[in-house]
């Protein structure tokens, strides 16, 4: 069976299989429950229920006091629905409502996309998965090495298995680790979340993503969460490269084209790769949707390129207050 919960105060609602727990249920369905471990250890997921019935899921260390039960507190990754179910707990849905972590976690899987970018997982542990927005990103700390940061590729809903991307860089040791010596199992520190290119929740406008390159990381994430939220939401993907096969995810965005009736996406090859200049793209993408105050935009952009596109959205009558920008290190 599957039941509606609604949140307070928010007024949220997602749906929960009958075997789920309320935690993961609400992150699939991309409400930003507060969490931490997931399993039963830390309390960073506790609840109020407000009306409706629980079962146990299962065992859980972090102790509720009986005061506590009986005001109706419960962890959410502990237990599921019996019934609709009417529940307080607080979201984190701006980048300053979410603690500053350090965890240390592990290098998962290494595949190779193209001859020139890898995706990689770095894999925390059960007992302290990561919390974060969509289109955040963290600092990896490796031994002996400078941390470098990344953007996250992956989506909330999984905060113990986190993809990035990262394309081969001549002269860059972080890069001549990862392609040439990284293995699977080392050791990493993952600090953070960082950045505060995150979704506006509140809005329900249409949504034009933009991304450069490998800049795809962030946006793949934003997308992932805006897809769990509200499938039926009309979306513009914007995939732009001035460099051969820039691009390595395309399969990825035709795989949501094809499963979602409003998601559309552009594979733009920009001088001197193809024949597309940057400002003819963006007076296109200011054509194709006007009125441009009807959009919310999200730019992962190089600091080059981050004026221009601002200036020709804006001057076209985009409202600034709905362009949000990533800036690209290295692009």
């Amino acid at each position: 069976m599957t039941f509606k919960i609604e949140v307070r105060p928010s007024g949220h609602q997602f749906p929960s299989e009958e075997q789920s727990s309320v935690l993961h249920a609400g992150l699939n369905a991309g409400v930003n429950l507060d969490h931490n471990c997931a399993n039963g250890s830390c309390g960073e997921c506790r609840a109020r229920l407000v009306s409706g019935e629980l079962a146990q899921l299962r065992h859980h260390d972090f102790r509720i006091s009986e005061a506590e039960r009986e005001q109706g507190h419960f962890l959410m990754c502990c237990q599921r629905a019996l019934s609709d179910l009417v529940i307080e707990t607080h979201e984190s849905d701006r980048a300053e409502d979410i603690p500053e972590q350090h965890i240390a976690a592990k290098i998962g899987r290494i595949e190779s996309l193209q001859a020139d970018v890898i995706q990689f997982s770095v894999r925390t542990p059960r007992s302290k998965g990561l919390h974060f927005l969509a289109g955040q990103g963290v600092s990896l700390h490796f031994d002996g090495m400078r941390p470098k940061h990344l953007p996250i590729a992956s989506c909330p809903c999984d905060p113990i298995n986190l993809r990035f991307h990262l394309r081969r860089r001549e002269d860059d040791p972080f890069s001549e680790l990862l392609f040439e010596r990284l293995k699977k199992g080392r050791e990493v520190v993952v600090s953070g979340p960082l950045g505060d290119f995150t979704l506006d929740e509140a809005s329900e406008r249409p949504i034009v993503f933009v991304a450069w390159e490998s800049g795809f990381a962030p946006v793949a994430s934003l997308i992932d969460h805006v897809i769990q939220k509200n499938p039926d939401l009309q979306i513009h993907l914007y995939w732009l490269s001035a460099i051969p096969q820039g691009h390595y995810l395309s399969n990825y965005c035709r795989a949501w084209r094809d499963a979602l009736d409003d998601f559309h996406y552009h594979s733009i090859d920009l001088q001197p790769a193809g024949g597309d200049t940057f400002e003819s793209v963006f007076r296109h993408i200011a054509e194709q949707h006007v009125p441009l105050n009807d959009w919310d935009m999200y730019l992962a952009l190089p600091a080059a390129e981050q004026y221009r596109a601002c200036s020709l959205l804006c001057d076209a009558g985009l409202p600034p207050e709905q362009l949000n920008l990533a800036l690209l290190q290295h692009e």
